[in-house]
């Protein structure tokens, strides 16, 4: 399987699971690419950011926007998705499976409900 990992709200939070989780896939012979919306020019420490937090990956990649996530799924084959934000995730394939990770800034923990906007979410 080819598995992506987002970095901020998701790999920063929760960088030891993550370490553990990234290891036990590759060790199994998967691909994990770390896919992110930061400024290419901060290549170099974020790889000091991912060697630190012990995160085991194939390829790092940059995206250009939020939504540029769904083109990068696409073209590095990613079948399983992790990520927080709503934004990043509405261009993803339907054929990727998304696991969306939730943290403060996309859920409010006092009244046990998602924080989304309108463009991106219809109540049912």
């Amino acid at each position: 399987m080819r598995i992506g990992l987002d970095i901020d709200g998701l790999l920063d939070e929760q960088p030891d699971f993550f370490s553990f989780l990234s290891h036990a896939l590759r060790a199994a012979g998967h691909f994990v690419a770390v896919l992110t919306y930061r400024d290419a020019d901060t290549r170099t420490r974020t790889e000091g950011q991912l060697a630190g937090w012990g995160i085991s990956y194939d390829e790092l990649h940059f995206a250009r926007s939020l939504a540029d996530k769904g083109r990068l799924c696409r073209e590095v084959k990613i079948d399983v998705y992790f990520d927080d934000q709503d934004e990043c995730l509405v261009g993803v394939d339907e054929g990727t499976t998304v696991f969306k990770i939730r943290n403060c800034g996309n859920f409010d923990f006092a009244g046990g409900k998602w924080l989304s906007n309108a463009k991106l979410t219809r109540l049912i």
